[in-house]
């Protein structure tokens, strides 16, 4: 994962050393994150504290990490859609920026950005707000703290995309354990309530175990999420027998399951057979890796299905990670 800083944020960042966290922090930044920051070298000379603290991130720089200096990104005037065009890295990378519309940036929900000040914030939420150096989450399933997905809610970051993968997902329509309402779709209310843009949801499951029509489970998504984005989201169903993992993916984590994400019935009782739900944050970059391998086993997916079998592939077709 990259990370874009200003000289300001920097600046902020180094003086908040006496935070609990600021260790880990600096950890972060020379094990697991390519840095770029927003302004030339040159100016390292400027600030006796920067001078310093750069000597220190350049000792221990994990073998495959970049510093690079001279950067502007986002490009300047920020705006609320300066996103607009940024490519999946971009989208999966972090932004710490001084200007005067930070906060309009910040409010589009798209890519997590943080004012001066608020350093710490955006790299412990890069720790799944955990306040220790800690890339995973784990919960129990109707343990003392996972008993809703509301309870999930804390650990939502802004996004544009979300993949889910689960040959499941669509199944038990009109039985006692009829599960879309309850699961899928409250689940993707809690996942993207810290967006407010036209998120791209894909839904890849298998379709033998899918007891509903497109238009049916598209309608139940795009209902339940304009209320929570604020605008339309798109969406795309693809069914396949080639995929039998459990997991969804967002631009900041990767979130795992074990025999579905179809957790619990009307009556709110467990119907799983599996134990936990784990979130992955991609600022590890060993995580980071498996998921743009994730990214290019759907993409193979979707080549297979465009030749063989388009008509399976439904709806908007519209995803910032995979081309359709």
């Amino acid at each position: 994962m990259d990370i874009y800083i200003d000289k300001a944020n920097l600046i902020s960042f180094i003086k908040s050393k006496s935070h609990e966290l600021f260790d880990d922090c600096n950890k972060l930044l020379k094990k697991q994150l390519n840095v770029y920051f927003n302004f030339p070298k040159n100016e390292l000379k400027e600030n006796q504290l920067l001078l310093q603290w750069i000597t220190t991130l350049s000792q221990g720089i994990g073998d495959h990490n970049e510093i690079k200096f001279d950067y502007k990104e986002p490009s300047r005037p920020l705006k609320s859609n300066s996103s607009i065009g940024f490519c999946a890295t971009k989208l999966t990378s972090a932004y710490l920026l001084e200007d005067e519309e930070t906060d309009k940036f910040k409010a589009s929900g798209c890519v997590l950005v943080g004012n001066v000040g608020e350093e710490i914030e955006i790299f412990n939420k890069l720790f799944l707000n955990q306040n220790d150096y800690n890339f995973e989450k784990k919960w129990r399933i109707n343990g003392d703290d996972f008993k809703t997905w509301k309870d999930l809610e804390n650990y939502s970051f802004p996004l544009t995309d979300v993949l889910i993968i689960d040959p499941f997902i669509l199944k038990n329509k009109d039985t006692d354990t009829d599960t879309i309402d309850l699961n899928l779709v409250e689940y993707l209310k809690i996942i993207c309530k810290d967006s407010f843009t036209k998120a791209n949801i894909i839904v890849v499951t298998n379709p033998a175990n899918s007891d509903y029509e497109y238009q049916e489970i598209k309608q139940k998504i795009i209902n339940a999420l304009t209320t929570v984005l604020g605008k339309r989201p798109k969406f795309t169903l693809i069914l396949t027998r080639r995929e039998h993992d459990r997991c969804i993916l967002t631009n900041y984590k990767r979130i795992y399951s074990g025999d579905t994400f179809n957790f619990w019935n009307a009556k709110r009782q467990k119907i799983t057979k599996g134990r936990e739900i784990s979130y992955s944050s991609l600022a590890k970059r060993e995580n980071h890796n498996l998921a743009i391998e994730l990214i290019k086993d759907v993409q193979s997916t979707i080549d297979f299905l465009k030749e063989n079998n388009p008509e399976y592939i439904f709806g908007d077709k519209a995803s910032n990670f995979l081309n359709f």
